[in-house]
């Protein structure tokens, strides 16, 4: 076994209470909870909440471009937010000692940061990117907060030592959309957000099941693509497949209705009915489905594949960073319809050695790949390259004994 290198002084820099699973779907939790397993002593800067005068102004701010331009003002992104988050995070580090700073999604706190300590960004996006991408989320954005935001998203870049990007999607706009150099990113799909890995044992249980049942997980009908994932479930009754679609995590217009199709529109895995239930749910279905429409990173195919649950989703955004084709799922094309995804899905369930062959791999590919822990593991490696004592001088005490400038 090889020694571990030595554990490193971590400030974890997010606005968001770092100990809550709601922040970025939980993935500002896992990321800093990994990092306190696997790598180093975190030291949660977060929660920072924003001050009743700030608020007031800030909808002040949002009331007044409503009412004169008809148009949205995003918040998130307001430069005074910025100004704000940086000052009352680098006095919360003053007097301290880091190796590192990791900021998960931060771009608004990290722009009007200052400190000599290397920043390490993480992010699964970048403002251009998703600007342009969830369309109906940005459609109404006028044209000073759509400036606001890249400028705030193009100052975090720049300050930061380096980029943590999930996918090569997010990556690459990065390079064409900021100018930032590739050799300052490193690439690492996010992981599965789960406090324990179910047992190896159970990924077949689900081959018991002789009706094809088939998971929608998601809180959001539209996006993720639901009339598709019901049509699908139309087209494979019409091929005279026996097939169960269970919605689970929101619930389907009025309209979608199918007595084959059960909805559970909700489920909180902290309490534990819901979770059993969520087991057993993961433990029984064949397929994940979400034919979504924009992702930047689709996470619950990891939870599914940690299930030997196979994803069947779309190529787009950052999903196929995480599903990869013949291995723990397959992206169909954009423009695919609820026929082709049907044909897929019969055409491999009823292969039995393919099938159990997906299943085997989408499992291996949780364990080599999308989990926390290997994560942490590539994180450590990038960090060893990157920002060893020798280089850094990370103990550099500025403004009599602050760790920050």
């Amino acid at each position: 076994m090889q020694p571990q290198p030595d554990r490193i002084k971590i400030a974890y820099l997010s606005v968001n209470d770092p100990l809550d699973k709601r922040s970025w779907s939980g993935t500002t939790y896992y990321i800093g909870q990994t990092l306190a397993r696997n790598v180093g002593d975190v030291h949660f800067l977060g929660p920072v909440p924003v001050p009743a005068w700030l608020d007031k102004v800030l909808r002040g701010i949002s009331k007044s471009i409503r009412i004169l331009f008809r148009k949205e003002y995003t918040v998130k992104y307001s430069l005074l937010l910025s100004w704000y988050f940086a000052r009352v995070l680098q006095r919360k580090m003053r007097g301290q000692h880091y190796d590192v700073i990791v900021a998960p999604a931060a771009s608004t706190e990290v722009a009007f940061f200052t400190s000599s300590i290397p920043i390490i960004f993480i992010s699964d996006t970048t403002f251009e990117l998703i600007s342009n991408y969830y369309k109906n989320d940005f459609a109404q954005i006028c044209a000073f907060s759509k400036w606001e935001g890249n400028y705030i998203e193009n100052r975090s870049l720049v300050k930061s030592a380096h980029l943590i990007y999930s996918s090569k999607w997010a990556a690459q706009s990065a390079v064409k959309d900021y100018n930032i150099a590739a050799d300052k990113m490193t690439v690492m799909p996010l992981a599965a957000n789960m406090d324990t890995n179910p047992p190896r044992s159970i990924i077949f249980d689900k081959q018991k099941n002789t009706t094809l049942t088939i998971l929608y997980l998601a809180v959001e009908w539209e996006r993720k693509g639901g009339s598709i994932a019901f049509d699908t479930l139309v087209q494979l009754e019409k091929m005279g497949i026996p097939t169960k679609l269970i919605v689970c995590g929101c619930t389907p217009p009025s309209s979608f209705s199918h007595a084959s199709m059960e909805v559970i529109p909700f489920l909180n895995k902290n309490v534990a009915a819901d979770h059993d239930q969520f087991i057993g749910i993961l433990s029984s279905v064949h397929f994940l489905l979400l034919p979504t429409r924009a992702d930047c990173s689709l996470l619950v195919a990891c939870e599914a594949n940690a299930y030997g649950v196979p994803a069947i989703t779309t190529q787009t955004g950052g999903v196929p960073d995480i599903v990869v084709n013949d291995v723990n799922g397959y992206c169909l094309p954009y423009t695919a319809g609820g026929d082709a995804y049907a044909s897929l899905i019969t055409e491999i369930f009823h292969d039995e050695p393919r099938y159990h062959q997906l299943i085997v791999s989408s499992r291996e590919r949780f364990e080599t790949e999308l989990n926390w822990d290997k994560w942490a593991a590539r994180f450590r490696e990038m960090y060893q390259s990157k920002f060893s004592k020798k280089t850094v001088g990370y103990k550099k005490q500025l403004n009599g004994g602050s760790a920050v400038d």
